[in-house]
């Protein structure tokens, strides 16, 4: 995601941004997968700063 040597900071937010995304789909199991993804990627970016 930020390249071979990532800061602590960097690599928490990753990590916490694609965690993110496996607990929103156990989560939510009956929410509309379109949207889910959507909102789920939303928010992962929104913890990657980007």
């Amino acid at each position: 995601m930020f390249g071979p040597a990532p800061t602590l900071a960097q690599a928490t937010r990753a990590v916490l941004a694609f965690g993110s995304l496996q607990d929103c789909c156990m989560q939510f199991p009956e929410a509309p997968h379109d949207e889910l993804r959507s909102r789920s990627v939303e928010a992962a970016l929104a913890a990657l700063e980007m």
